[in-house]
């Protein structure tokens, strides 16, 4: 995945596309942000789902203090 900024389209548009936006168990809206790193040479990027900039910021500041893998991911059971 490779990063891209469109700052006049997405300044031009009320809210993200619908798969971009999510509703927790207390109703309240998530967001997916994007997230870049440097590896090796290479930029890499993952994404995270948050409640505004603000608290996507505060977890990614939380993930500099404690991130940690947990293991690999082999499938994915819905609940």
């Amino acid at each position: 995945m490779n990063v891209l900024s469109f700052s006049s389209a997405r300044n031009s548009r009320d809210d993200p596309d619908a798969g971009f936006v999510a509703t927790d168990v207390d109703d309240r809206r998530l967001y997916r942000f994007a997230l870049q790193y440097d590896m090796d040479g290479k930029s890499w990027a993952t994404e995270i789902w948050a409640y505004s900039s603000k608290d996507a910021e505060d977890r990614v500041a939380a993930m500099r203090r404690s991130l940690t893998m947990c293991g690999q991911l082999y499938g994915e059971v819905e609940a």
